[in-house]
């Protein structure tokens, strides 16, 4: 039986509903230094509008886990062709891709809900990485899946990635951050507000806060849900109405103004209190990053 080769192809990147506040969309290069970490603490990097916070740079994105997957089969494709398997990786330009589409975290506002409803924007994949995305969708049989399995968990393969012990670190405070920000008391008070403002719009299970939308309720309403690798559905129109009058309250409630000071001022001392872990993780980005390009570039040369 033929199976998506993305099911055992080892995609790092993730996505899904636009549930509640950010989406990783990029991160590009990570400091390297205590001085870089510094200048990540001047207020002056405050940019609501871009969603900038302070540990941006020690996030993988969209872009670095696509290169990694991209890298590894690269890798791993050498070692098939020596196993009688002959499907070479298709050539894509990752960076032309993206192009300067790029930023760090993206936050719910209005632009997205117009454009996106609650569907992630991160789904919508630029089309320039058409032929590796369909390159990972194409079936693969039973036995192919065993020899890419072998390919990769051999100690020969050179298999470029970053680990899961970083990613699970930068991940993990950004996260202790955003939970923390979601309880200050002028995020409450902002987000009551905000139910006040959406009283009238007609959710059944309303939530006290907007980080928790959308509901059960609006998503069964809307069939939102689904896996990242399922078909790529486009926003009904109301969607794009509940989801843009859910936007203006957050706005108009001071909301998003109040979260994102909150996140900031947590964000910083997470950068304050972990300044040694972190630089040493943006080496490691750094490093793994240099790698995973040479890879690619290698490919292109040879």
């Amino acid at each position: 039986m033929r199976r998506p080769r993305q099911v055992i192809f080892a995609r790092r990147a993730v996505g899904s509903i636009v549930a509640a506040a950010t989406v990783a969309v990029a991160a590009a290069c990570a400091p390297g230094s205590a001085d870089q970490l510094t200048e990540a603490l001047d207020t002056q990097g405050k940019d609501i509008a871009r969603w900038a916070l302070p540990l941006d740079p020690y996030l993988l994105s969209d872009l670095q886990l696509t290169k990694a997957a991209y890298a590894e089969a690269i890798v791993i494709n050498d070692c098939l062709a020596d196993k009688g398997i002959d499907d070479p990786v298709p050539y894509v330009d990752i960076d032309a891709a993206y192009g300067s589409n790029v930023t760090v975290r993206k936050w719910f506002d209005l632009k997205i809900a117009q454009t996106y409803g609650y569907h992630d924007p991160s789904q919508q994949r630029p089309a320039g990485l058409k032929a590796w995305d369909d390159f990972q969708h194409q079936a693969s049989t039973p036995s192919e899946d065993e020899a890419f399995l072998a390919c990769r968990d051999d100690p020969a393969t050179d298999s470029p990635g970053y680990s899961n012990t970083l990613m699970n670190f930068t991940s993990g405070l950004a996260a202790a951050a955003y939970s923390g920000a979601s309880k200050d008391p002028a995020v409450l008070e902002s987000a009551a507000a905000w139910y006040d403002c959406m009283a009238d719009v007609g959710i059944e299970d309303l939530p006290p806060t907007p980080i928790e939308m959308p509901t059960e309720s609006v998503r069964q309403r809307l069939g939102l849900g689904g896996s990242i690798d399922g078909p790529i559905t486009e926003p009904t129109a109301e969607e794009i109405d509940l989801a843009t009058a859910d936007a203006k309250c957050r706005d108009s409630s001071r909301f998003t103004e109040s979260f994102y000071d909150a996140l900031w001022t947590r964000e910083s001392s997470m950068l304050e209190d972990n300044e040694a872990a972190l630089v040493d993780a943006g080496a490691e980005i750094e490093k793994m990053t240099t790698k995973i390009d040479e890879i690619i570039a290698e490919s292109r040369a040879g």
